[in-house]
């Protein structure tokens, strides 16, 4: 039952047969977790990758001002980790808490290389997902770069409308880059 919302956006990269839905659910685990639990955090190294299926998270740095910079805010369907944690086994410079009660399934690093040596449909699904985040990424700097407050917020309601409906304001303001009262105001004219 769990597993069904990952079957699903696993098969938007490659298509799946049995042995591989057998495969995803013997590799990745369950877990629910509390709002306000970080699954990768400051300083630690991680060695999972998360699948959301229900609940939100946002991944933010702390600045030396101890003001924390939403970089990335997750909805359910999505991955998130923190790529030079997972990826280069650092110790993370941010970490990923949950702002709801969430659902997950996560992978291991070592069970992440056991599926991708499987079959090769796995690494093309790695790398399909890996250019998604990229491609992603390169969207939010352009943003950042080339629209105001008020052009971020409205194409985050037009895109992600469930971000706006169930991540508190004051997040949703440090992910456009503005204080939470400028948001209050942009809100107002819409």
């Amino acid at each position: 039952m769990h597993y069904s919302t990952l079957y699903e956006t696993t098969s938007n990269y490659i298509s799946l047969e049995q042995k591989d839905i057998d495969l995803i659910k013997s590799l990745f685990k369950y877990e629910s977790v509390a709002k306000g639990t970080s699954l990768v955090e400051t300083g630690k190294p991680t060695d999972k990758v998360f699948f959301i299926l229900s609940g939100y998270l946002r991944y933010f740095k702390t600045l030396d001002t101890t003001e924390e910079l939403v970089i990335h805010l997750y909805a359910p369907n999505n991955f998130a980790t923190s790529l030079n944690g997972f990826f280069l086994e650092q110790k993370s410079e941010e970490t990923l808490q949950t702002i709801t009660d969430c659902e997950i399934l996560y992978i291991s690093k070592s069970d992440l290389e056991k599926l991708y040596s499987t079959d090769c449909k796995w690494q093309t699904f790695g790398r399909k997902l890996m250019e998604s985040f990229l491609i992603e990424k390169e969207e939010r700097i352009i943003d950042q770069l080339s629209l105001t407050a008020q052009d971020q917020y409205q194409k985050l309601i037009k895109n992600q409308p469930e971000i706006i409906q169930n991540i508190p304001v004051k997040y949703i303001a440090s992910f456009i880059g503005i204080q939470p009262e400028s948001l209050s105001r942009i809100r107002k004219k819409n």
